[in-house]
């Protein structure tokens, strides 16, 4: 039996063992190739293919050329689809749409302008709610105020923004107002930077 056969059939014992729980115990060199393949599973996840054969190699002390092998058999038995793989292909369908809408413009061809123009609000998801977008109302300006007990019942609302455009100066002055039983200037400082 030739080498690449011996291979295949090595491959697709171990194929059988991972998708048949009651198929014949693995070998010990199968076991370590079945080891190469789940690391190379879990690393493709995330990783580009050039930065897992060197994972491979380094881990496994393997060639580059086996290391592209367990790639490829990984992808055959897992058949992993990756983030960098959809990255790719997203990234290839904007810029063609993008190309597209350019040429319809310039072309002054309007139906095929709209379509390009849709087909990119449909990549982006523009035409569907988002769940996480942030209320508007939120990100209007909002007041703050301070309650401050001038005298017996009565009390003063400070406008925290106003407060702190004050010079330091009138900082002060307000400060020795509201508490002048403070003994120095650094209690007053303090008070004011909390």
């Amino acid at each position: 039996m030739s080498k690449p056969a011996i291979i295949e059939v090595t491959f697709d014992k171990i194929r059988n063992f991972v998708d048949n729980p009651d198929a014949p115990e693995l070998t010990g060199s199968e076991k370590t190739i079945l080891e190469r393949l789940d690391f190379a599973y879990d690393q493709l996840k995330y990783n580009t293919t050039v930065a897992v054969v060197n994972r491979l190699m380094r881990k496994y002390e393997i060639k580059r050329s086996q290391a592209y092998i367990d790639i490829r058999n990984c992808k055959r038995i897992f058949n992993p689809i990756h983030r960098r793989d959809t990255e790719w292909l997203r990234n290839f369908i904007v810029e063609d749409a993008v190309k597209q809408l350019n040429i319809a413009q310039k072309n002054r061809n309007h139906k095929a302008w709209q379509l390009a123009r849709k087909d990119l609000i449909t990549i982006y998801g523009i035409d569907k709610k988002d769940d996480e977008a942030i209320d508007p109302t939120l990100l209007g300006h909002n007041n703050y105020f301070i309650n401050i007990n001038v005298g017996d019942n009565e009390r003063k609302k400070i406008d925290y923004d106003m407060l702190h455009k004050l010079p330091v100066n009138k900082r002060h002055k307000l400060t020795d107002f509201l508490y002048p039983e403070l003994e120095s200037e650094v209690e007053a400082e303090k008070i004011m930077n909390s």
